[in-house]
C-alpha cells in the first residue's frame, strides 16, 4: 500500500518529504476566530440584510410606490406653475393665486392618504403625523386614520392614530367605532391609548361605559385602577 493512501494527502505524490509535510500541517489546531472577526462578521451581515439609507429615504418621503411618485412629480409641475404665476407681475389675479392654493391643498392630501397605505410602518407613522392635522377638516382622512386604529399590524401606528382622532371622538361614527376597539382590544397599549383619549376628550356617556367596563375587569389589570383614580372622585 502506497504512503499517500496511508497518509491521506489533498493531492498525490511520491516525495516523502512533501508527505511528511502535509502529515503534519494536518495536525495543526484550528483557530477559532477572534471576538473583532465575529463582530465584524455580524455587522457586515446586518449591513447585507438591512435597507440602504437612500432606500430607508425614499419610504419616508413615500417614494415607495408608484402613487407616491406621482404625487411627487405633480407637486413639482405645481411648484413650476406657481413660480410662473407669481413671476408674472401682470397675472397678480387673486382668484386664480387661490385656485393654485386650493390645488396645492388638495395635493397635500393625495400624499397623506398614499402615506396611510404604505407598506412601510415608519412611512404609514408619518402619515399618521401629518394627517392629525386635517382630521378635524376632512372626512376621508378621519376614515383613513380609524382604518389605521383598529387594523394596523403595528401597534405604535395604531396608538398614534387614536391619538389624532381625539378631537373627533365626540362624532358618532367615531366615537362609536374607538368605543367598540376599547371592549374587543387584547392590547395593553392599544388599551392604554384608548382609555387616555376617553379620559380627555369623552362624552359624559363614553366615561360612563369607560367606568363599566373598569367595574367589570374588561381591561388590563393597571388600567382598571387608572381609571377608577381618575373617575372615582366624579363618581362617589
Amino acid at each position: 500500500m502506497s504512503d499517500r493512501n496511508q497518509n491521506n494527502l489533498p493531492f498525490e505524490s511520491d516525495d516523502r518529504a512533501e508527505q511528511k509535510l502535509w502529515s503534519n500541517l494536518r495536525e495543526l489546531p484550528e483557530e477559532s476566530p477572534s471576538a473583532d472577526l465575529r463582530r465584524g462578521f455580524y455587522k457586515a451581515l446586518d449591513d447585507a440584510s438591512s435597507d440602504s439609507f437612500v432606500n430607508r429615504f425614499r419610504q419616508w418621503l413615500g417614494f415607495g410606490s408608484n402613487t407616491g411618485w406621482l404625487t411627487a412629480a405633480a407637486c413639482t409641475v405645481l411648484g413650476f406653475g406657481i413660480a410662473n404665476v407669481l413671476h408674472d407681475t401682470s397675472s397678480a389675479d387673486p382668484d386664480r393665486l387661490a385656485m393654485l392654493e386650493e390645488n396645492v391643498q388638495l395635493l397635500n392630501r393625495e400624499l397623506i392618504l398614499d402615506r396611510l397605505e404604505d407598506p412601510s410602518a415608519g412611512t404609514r407613522l408619518k402619515g399618521v403625523f401629518d394627517a392629525s392635522a386635517a382630521a378635524n377638516t376632512d372626512e376621508q382622512i378621519v376614515r383613513a386614520l380609524l382604518q389605521r386604529a383598529t387594523a394596523d399590524r403595528v401597534p405604535s401606528i395604531r396608538t398614534a392614530a387614536i391619538d389624532a382622532l381625539g378631537p373627533n371622538l365626540s362624532t358618532a361614527s367615531v366615537g362609536d367605532e374607538l368605543m367598540s376597539l376599547l371592549e374587543n382590544s387584547d392590547s395593553p397599549t392599544v388599551q392604554l391609548a384608548l382609555v387616555d383619549l376617553v379620559l380627555r376628550n369623552g362624552t359624559g356617556q363614553q366615561l360612563q361605559k369607560l367606568l363599566e367596563l373598569a367595574h367589570g375587569n374588561r381591561l388590563h389589570p393597571d388600567l382598571v385602577r387608572h381609571v377608577m383614580k381618575a373617575l372615582g372622585s366624579e363618581t362617589a
